[in-house]
C-alpha cells in the first residue's frame, strides 16, 4: 500500500490511487428490544470506495467524488486506522479521461 509520505508528493487528484476500504463502524438499532436482544447486535462491516489522500498510523481518508476540471473534492471518509480491517488498491490510476458519447 501506498505510504503517506508518498501520498503527499501527488499534487494531482487523477494521480492519487483507487482503493477499496473495509471498516468496522459504531451501529445504533431502534426500537423497543428485549436485554437479549440487545446483547446480540454488533457493529457493521462498512467499505468505501475512492482515491486514497492520507494513509497513517491514525486514519485514512478517501474521497469519492472529484471534478477533474478543479480538482475539488467531496465526500471525504476519515476512518480511525484502528477500525480498518483492509485497504485494497482497486486499480493503478494514471490520467485517463472517459471518452464522450456523441
Amino acid at each position: 500500500m501506498i505510504s503517506d509520505r508518498k501520498l503527499a508528493r501527488v499534487k494531482n487528484v487523477a494521480d492519487l490511487p483507487i482503493v477499496e476500504v473495509i471498516w468496522r463502524d459504531a451501529t445504533s438499532f431502534h426500537g423497543w428490544d428485549t436485554l437479549e436482544g440487545a446483547r446480540k447486535d454488533t457493529p457493521d462491516e462498512c467499505r468505501v470506495v475512492g482515491r486514497l489522500v492520507q494513509n497513517n498510523r491514525k486514519y485514512v481518508s478517501v474521497v469519492q467524488g472529484v471534478i477533474s476540471s478543479t480538482g475539488k473534492m467531496c465526500e471525504n471518509w476519515v476512518i480511525p486506522r484502528p477500525w480498518v480491517l483492509k485497504v485494497a488498491t482497486v486499480k493503478n490510476t494514471g490520467r485517463r479521461r472517459a471518452k464522450r458519447k456523441r
